[in-house]
């Protein structure tokens, strides 16, 4: 029943009260959904067979009374095995009088419950056997009934790019299934023909038997080549599929909230849901286009078995139900175990990128430490393939003991219709059939039943995908869409604090800051002040755990955060470095817009990068980094430059400078506070550094400290005050 808290409502209001029924303990009578219509009555009325409602720690349970012990009660569900522990009548809070299903009351006092009743009490020996079973069928019918629905809702979402393919294979699939025992047929009317006829004496049943082996060779043809069309077919539907799937994949990925992405839970789940876009969705696929041939095999295969013998049919599904059941068996638990141990991989992951990624390699050479990293993916990966070996080791002792029987059984079958054809009760070419069809049809039965489970395992798998794009994203409201956002104002950090989701202590508190439209705004700070993390809130990454950003009186995490960040350009302290030509990389701060080369080189000019990228063999078509054939690797300092480019390409109105000369040398930091103050005309900038040198001409500076703003004003307004900002600036001065 509802664990609500009820008990005070039943034990001082005279009224009926209706609650909503959850579990199965009283099943059949009460199903999960139903209301219990519930009435207060005195314990002295209480009667045996009564299903009363009762307060246990907490817990509101209602069962039947089997037993009332002078002022305490004992109770039993009607679908459970044991009894309650006694009930003191002070625990009793009312009696169930009827329920509601589907909108219909039932009264518990009618003829018919009334009849159950005395069944449940006098016959319970046999009457709840009888309602464990049912109840359990009902259960292995809803899980049936949901399995088909989930195959239903996962193949239609894999092939909807699909749809004419999935078609072809289909229907190749039905041919595959019908052509090779239209073969089989084919040669039985062969042999017994052959068998029964003199064919020295008959030219017409000569020319009978002749056109027979003519359309079986016509047959037998056709069925190879649907196989090579079939093969053929079902690589250009795998290929679609992939590309489908990944394309899900990856658009959903770019559009999860930045705190999905530093959430370690959330990254077991997107780590499941990768591993299982590579290969899941086209084997799913695979096992419903071999359950829909499997079928159609199947019905020709118990017809035919059924023409010889009807206990033939029998041998054979018994054979086979065995590995079905083990195969049900085994494939939840490879599914909890690969669940439970998705943390554990992605560490034996990141041990094996640390030990295979060239960014890694001269630390694990200079500090000797790819033992260490080698030992602890090891000792990882060493455990999870125990764990796996144990449950495998156990699935093949199962299979042993299933594959024995139904060998057993199959030879059983022989021995049978061998027999039958001894005696003359079936002709030499029913026994080829059967051979035929038997031999066939046990690989084809063993193949529905193993593509059934196979079915059941992959719609398990796939559940992390689809747990995995259902992770609720930013939407873009279409009444919020702001083409061309222009900032005319500026942008108001009003009362900010900000807590990381997996972190218990503020990463900002009570942040208060403006920064006008056309002035450029620094912020400096110790490490771990907090700047990087209002850069991230900045660009509706996070929204805030309190206070607003608005920019010109829009809040940002109420608005269209796609559209605003359309004119806000970035250059972060952990940059991106992107294997392409020096011109694409310069592109990508507005990809969105065709490439302009005469922009890029202006914009590698501003940055600095220009003379570095002419240097190479095809200059701004050169390969930039060591990953393909061809490249060439930049410096650290270098591939910063290729970031600064980007965001004057980008020329947003809005700029976000994170460190921007964190990399660079002094002689290159001049250069790029120039191209700094030249980028700065007529936008808005944020600037956040360490060097003091490449702030001094902002418009305004912000001190943070611990994650909140403790100074502000001008370069010279801060030296002045002699306060955090004068002690950093002459602690580096003298440096």
């Amino acid at each position: 029943m509802n664990k609500q808290n009820i008990a005070s409502e039943l034990l001082n209001e005279d009224e009926t009260i209706v609650i909503n029924s959850t579990g199965n303990s009283m099943f059949p009578l009460l199903k999960n959904g139903d209301k219990a219509i519930i009435v207060k009555l005195p314990f002295k009325s209480i009667v045996k067979g009564d299903i009363i409602i009762t307060n246990c720690n907490g817990t509101i349970i209602g069962h039947r009374v089997v037993s009332i012990i002078n002022t305490n009660v004992i109770t039993r569900g009607d679908n459970c095995l044991k009894n309650d522990e006694q009930i003191s009548s002070e625990q009793v809070l009312g009696k169930v009088q009827g329920f509601i299903r589907n909108g219909k009351p039932y009264s518990l006092l009618s003829l018919k419950y009334r009849f159950f009743n005395f069944l449940i009490l006098y016959f319970s020996f046999f009457v709840r056997p009888i309602i464990r079973f049912l109840f359990i069928l009902k259960l292995k019918i809803s899980k049936a009934v949901t399995f088909v629905k989930n195959t239903i809702s996962n193949i239609t979402l894999i092939t909807k790019d699909s749809k004419k393919l999935t078609f072809q294979n289909t229907v190749l699939s039905v041919l595959q299934a019908f052509l090779p025992f239209l073969v089989i047929y084919l040669l039985k009317r062969i042999i017994d023909l052959i068998n029964k006829s003199n064919f020295s004496q008959n030219e017409e049943l000569a020319s009978h038997l002749e056109l027979l082996i003519a359309v079986t060779g016509f047959v037998f043809l056709a069925n190879l080549l649907v196989n090579s069309i079939a093969n053929y077919v079902r690589e250009k539907l795998s290929q679609s599929i992939s590309l489908s799937i990944y394309s899900i994949l990856h658009n959903k990925h770019s559009n999860l909230d930045f705190k999905d992405l530093e959430d370690s839970e959330k990254q077991d789940e997107i780590h499941r849901a990768t591993v299982e876009a590579g290969f899941r969705p086209n084997k799913l696929v695979g096992g419903f286009l071999t359950l829909v041939r499997s079928i159609i095999s199947g019905v020709i295969i118990l017809f035919l078995m059924f023409k010889i013998h009807w206990i033939v049919v029998i041998i054979l599904i018994l054979g086979l139900l065995p590995g079905l059941f083990l195969r049900f068996r085994f494939s939840k638990k490879i599914y909890n175990l690969n669940k439970k141990n998705s943390g554990k991989e992605r560490q034996a992951y990141y041990y094996n990128r640390i030990l295979t990624a060239t960014v890694f390699a001269k630390e694990l050479r200079l500090f000797s430490t790819s033992n260490l990293f080698s030992s602890r993916f090891n000792a990882i990966q060493t455990s999870l393939n125990d764990e796996k070996n144990a449950i495998n080791r156990k699935q093949l002792y199962a299979e042993i003991f299933s594959q024995t029987i139904a060998i057993t059984l199959i030879f059983v079958s022989f021995a049978f219709v061998t027999n039958m054809a001894i005696q003359g009760k079936v002709t030499i070419g029913t026994v080829v059939l059967f051979f035929l069809v038997f031999q066939r049809g046990f690989v084809i039965l063993k193949e529905l039943f193993q593509s059934i489970a196979s079915l059941f395992e992959d719609n398990i798998f796939f559940a992390d995908f689809i747990s995995f794009i259902r992770i609720p994203t930013y939407t873009v409201n279409e009444e919020k869409k702001y083409a061309n956002f222009e900032l005319h104002k500026g942008i108001s950090i009003e009362n900010v604090s900000f807590q990381y989701p997996s972190s218990s202590r503020l990463a900002l508190y009570d942040i208060t800051m403006n920064i006008p439209v056309g002035k450029t705004i620094a912020l400096v700070g110790a490490n771990g002040s907090g700047k990087s993390t209002l850069v991230k809130l900045l660009c509706g990454f996070y929204e805030p755990t309190k206070g607003s950003i608005l920019f010109d009186e829009k809040i940002l995490h109420k608005e269209n955060k796609a559209e605003f960040r359309k004119e806000i350009t970035a250059v972060f302290q952990d940059f991106a470095l992107y294997n392409m030509t020096a011109a694409e990389n310069i592109w990508l701060g507005k990809s969105s817009d065709p490439i302009d080369y005469n922009k890029i080189k202006h914009s590698g000019k501003n940055a600095g990068i220009d003379e570095s990228i002419e240097k190479l063999p095809l200059a701004y078509q050169n390969m930039i980094g060591n990953f393909f054939e061809k490249g060439e690797e930049l410096s650290i300092g270098q591939w910063q430059k290729m970031a600064i480019a980007r965001a004057f390409y980008r020329n947003s109105n809005i700029v976000i400078m994170d460190e921007p000369s964190s990399a660079l040398d002094a002689a290159t930091e001049i250069q790029l506070i120039e191209s700094l103050r030249n980028l700065a005309k007529n936008k808005t900038v944020l600037i956040i550094s360490h060097r003091f040198s490449t702030i001094q001409w902002v418009d305004n500076i912000y001190v943070l400290d611990n994650g909140t703003i403790i100074e502000s004003g001008s370069h010279d307004d801060l030296i002045t005050k002699k306060g955090k900002y004068f002690d950093m600036y002459s602690l580096q001065k003298n440096v």
